[in-house]
């Protein structure tokens, strides 16, 4: 009982008093509990102007309006941002194992210039477990890249690691130039993207050069009719997709020119191209839909553009995969087939339990 107390006390002197907390959350917690109430607290209270970065624990707080470079500069590797913005004139170049972390759609990274990228991870040299976490990326039709991971080298990896594993999670990202994250560089492997919303990109939601990387529940739109842009460009092999989607695309949704990717549960929606340009065989498509390609609303003319358009369908394995025009807003049918493939994928039983409706031409297409 006289611990109970002392943790009381101490939950009280911290104002948590009327938060919520009790007595089983003190107990499990204990000073773990303690120390992030702490923090927590720090995070959201009022900042007066002027003030500087403030170490709590492991953790330094760079208030708005205060620089972030300078916290890592001085040696800072776990960095909590506040609610505001953060302008920034040059990318933010991010040292090994640092971590940077705000209060989601209240902490925005605001790009003021010019500039190749907002957020640098790598920058062409060795770099290793790297996290971007919980915040908002206005590029500004200023900033090319919203995130580039560029790693090259594994000197200094922890216990002679050869990837160097990075983690980008729930993150917004608005109006690159050009890319909303770009993955190259030949270490660029072993990277998690999770929950990444990309908004009007000029080029890729998502522009994959990389190999070894997963995305998990991320998606884009695009803003310009290039004739090749895409809310995914894939160009590496041996990636994972799940559950991610490219909607009101300018071009294609999802276009593949890399082998042994693999794709579950994704989605290209409302595309004025194919939903998927499959150039390159020896990718495996499981539970994947497109819906309404030659979508009229991104510049699209019906009936000329399919949900899935396989160039070369070699070693393809597409299961379960649906196609289909929803006729949005009373519209007659758009998309021209659900599936255009070579006649080799039916042939060889590569095209396997496939479903769709209301395509303009027909189900599948095979040529």
């Amino acid at each position: 009982m006289t611990l109970l107390r002392e943790l009381i006390t101490a939950r009280d002197t911290l104002g948590m008093a009327d938060s919520g907390v009790n007595r089983r959350t003190l107990l499990g917690g204990t000073a773990i509990g303690l120390a992030g109430m702490a923090g927590a607290a720090g995070v959201a209270s009022a900042e007066p102007a002027g003030a500087q970065a403030t170490a709590m624990g492991p953790w330094t707080y760079v208030p708005p309006g205060e620089s972030i470079k300078a916290a890592l500069d001085t040696g800072a590797r776990a960095v909590q941002l506040g609610d505001g913005d953060y302008r920034i004139s040059e990318p933010l170049v991010l040292p090994s194992g640092a971590t940077i972390r705000g209060l989601g759609r209240r902490t925005r990274l605001l790009a003021t210039t010019t500039m190749t990228t907002v957020i640098a991870i790598g920058n062409g040299g060795p770099v290793e477990s790297v996290h971007v976490a919980d915040l908002l990326i206005e590029c500004d039709g200023k900033a090319s890249t919203g995130i580039d991971l560029n790693v090259v080298g594994t000197t200094g990896n922890y216990y002679w690691e050869p990837d160097s594993i990075c983690r980008l999670d729930n993150l917004r990202i608005y109006q690159p130039v050009l890319d909303g994250v770009q993955y190259r560089g030949e270490d660029t492997q072993s990277c998690v993207s999770s929950r990444i919303r990309v908004r009007d990109a000029g080029r890729y939601g998502y522009h994959i050069q990389a190999p070894d990387n997963w995305w998990i529940a991320c998606e884009a739109t695009t803003s310009k009719q290039t004739g090749s842009s895409a809310g995914f460009g894939v160009f590496g092999a041996n990636n994972f997709f799940q559950s991610c989607k490219a909607w009101y695309c300018r071009d294609y949704g999802f276009h593949v020119r890399g082998v042994r990717n693999k794709f579950i549960g994704c989605e290209a929606q409302d595309t004025r191209s194919h939903g998927w340009y499959i150039e390159w065989g020896r990718n495996v498509y499981t539970g994947c839909s497109a819906d309404s390609a030659s979508f009229y609303d991104v510049g699209g003319t019906a009936a000329a553009a399919d949900g899935f358009y396989v160039v070369d369908g070699g070693d393809t394995s597409m299961v379960g995969c649906q196609a289909f025009d929803r006729k949005a807003d009373g519209h007659a049918p758009q998309q021209r087939y659900g599936f255009n493939v070579p006649a080799s994928m039916i042939t060889n039983g590569q095209l396997v339990g496939h479903s769709g409706y209301d395509n303009v031409s027909g189900l599948v297409n095979r040529r």
